[in-house]
């Protein structure tokens, strides 16, 4: 794979002179990951940065007991590890890939040595990390505040926002039900009914990963809690 040709696709390094982005790409490693196979265990000694350059990748927390919270779903161009690469030494979640998965390591002194010299760099970070830090606070309102279809309407309306046209109203899910349900912080089971309850009030209908939302309005009332 050409790491420095893939660099340049991604919006982390828009911007970023050529000669900077060769630096990156020569010391950086590429590993691709089976769906299902673990690569980051919280608590994991780690000093690097990581993209997704293919597949889908899983962040997510588990209790002793077994029950797991999923944080993230890293996509195509999404970076990750950026704690790890600047400040502390274990990687604060799991990371799992959903599916096969290419991911770019770039490690940690490596990456603070050209991000310390290039402005650019750091502002792309620091939108990165403004993005995510208002979608950790969204999903933990969620999981406090509000019920099971609540959160569903609140995710359903954010992914639908993610695809950037208001006027689209169908929704590809690219996980599985069981791990929407722990993206929720809900069973599969109180997933099914939340689906149940809005496909019989005509919010929307689901067929497999495929969710048609029937009426967007009813859908934002949901999730506002009304």
């Amino acid at each position: 794979m050409d790491v420095l040709k893939q660099m340049q696709k991604l919006d982390l390094f828009q911007g970023v002179p050529m000669e900077k982005l060769k630096t990156l790409a020569e010391r950086s490693r590429y590993r691709t990951y089976k769906a299902g196979e673990m690569f980051i265990v919280e608590a994991d000694p780690a000093h690097a940065f990581y993209v997704i350059v293919t597949g889908q990748v899983k962040l997510y927390k588990s209790s002793p007991e077994g029950k797991e919270q999923t944080l993230y779903l890293l996509r195509p161009g999404d970076p990750f590890g950026m704690c790890t690469a600047f400040a502390i030494d274990s990687f604060p979640a799991n990371a799992m890939a959903l599916e096969e998965s290419g991911i770019l390591m770039i490690p940690g002194p490596v990456m603070e040595a050209v991000a310390t010299g290039e402005p650019r760099l750091l502002l792309n970070i620091i939108q990165i990390l403004s993005d995510r830090l208002k979608e950790s606070m969204i999903l933990i309102e969620s999981l406090s505040l509000k019920e099971i279809p609540q959160r569903l309407a609140s995710f359903l309306l954010h992914a639908l926002t993610r695809e950037g046209d208001r006027e689209i109203n169908r929704l590809e899910l690219t996980i599985t039900q069981r791990e929407l349900a722990k993206i929720l912080g809900a069973t599969p089971e109180a997933l099914s009914r939340a689906v149940r309850k809005m496909s019989n009030a005509g919010i929307l209908t689901m067929d497999g990963r495929t969710i048609r939302i029937l009426d967007r309005p009813a859908l934002e009332e949901l999730a506002e809690g009304e």
